[in-house]
C-alpha cells in the first residue's frame, strides 16, 4: 500500500494513524505529496479526486477521504479501529462525527484567513467561528465517553484538537474547556498519535 499525504494535514494524520491502528505502518509506504499543486499528476495517478490523504491499495484501487480508508483499514484488520458493540459503535461514530465536522470548521477557517484581506468572507469567518466554538462545548459535554479511549471517533477529535492548537489558537479551547484540555493531555502521549505529530512548518 501507498498513502500520499502531506506532514501537517490533520486529515492526512487521520489516515496515518487509522494505518497504524490497524497493524499495517510498516506496510504502508508514506509518499510526501507537499507542495500538492506541484504534485498534483502524482495524486491524479492514484485517485480522481487530486486529493491527500489518497491510499493506493496493492491491487492498484484508490481510496480518498480519510474516513473511508479508516474503514477500509478496520475491515482488514479485523475490527481494530471501530468497537465492535453496536451502541459502543455508534458513540465512537458521533465522536468521529463532531471532530470531523471540527476539522472542516477550522480548515475554512484557515483558508479564509490566509486569503488577502479584500477576499476574505467576514460571514463564512464567522459562521464558522461560532461552529467551532459549539464543537468544542460539545466534546466538553462528552469528556466522560472520550476518557481511555483510543478508537478512531477519539483519535480524530485529538487530530481536530491539536489542528486547533495551531489554525484555531485565538480560540483559546484549553483555557475554556480545561477538562477537554486535561483529557488531550493523555492521549497525546498515545503511540499513534504521538508519532504522527505534525512537524515545525
Amino acid at each position: 500500500m501507498k498513502l500520499f499525504m502531506t506532514p501537517t494535514s490533520p486529515y492526512s494524520r487521520r489516515a496515518r494513524i487509522a494505518i497504524i491502528e490497524a497493524g499495517y505502518g510498516n506496510q504502508c509506504e508514506e509518499i510526501d505529496v507537499s507542495p500538492i499543486p506541484e504534485n498534483l499528476d502524482t495524486l491524479l495517478s492514484a485517485h480522481p479526486s487530486g486529493k491527500a490523504p489518497t491510499l493506493l491499495l496493492d491491487d492498484g484501487i484508490g481510496l480518498s477521504e480519510c474516513i473511508l480508508i479508516a474503514q477500509h483499514m478496520n475491515d482488514i484488520s479485523g475490527g481494530k479501529l471501530y468497537p465492535k458493540d453496536p451502541a459502543e459503535r455508534l458513540s465512537c461514530q458521533t465522536m468521529e462525527s463532531v471532530g470531523s465536522v471540527l476539522m472542516d470548521s477550522l480548515f475554512t477557517r484557515s483558508s479564509q484567513n490566509r486569503l488577502d484581506t479584500s477576499e476574505q468572507s467576514p460571514t463564512i469567518l464567522n459562521k464558522e467561528t461560532h461552529r467551532s466554538n459549539r464543537l468544542y462545548g460539545a466534546l466538553d459535554g462528552i469528556v466522560s465517553e472520550l476518557e481511555g479511549k483510543t478508537h478512531m471517533g477519539a483519535l480524530t477529535v485529538a487530530c481536530a484538537l491539536s489542528y486547533a492548537d495551531w489554525r484555531g489558537a485565538e480560540d483559546n479551547w484549553r483555557v475554556k474547556h480545561p477538562r477537554l484540555d486535561a483529557w488531550m493531555k493523555e492521549i497525546e502521549h498515545h503511540q499513534s498519535f504521538a508519532t504522527t505529530s505534525r512537524p515545525n512548518a
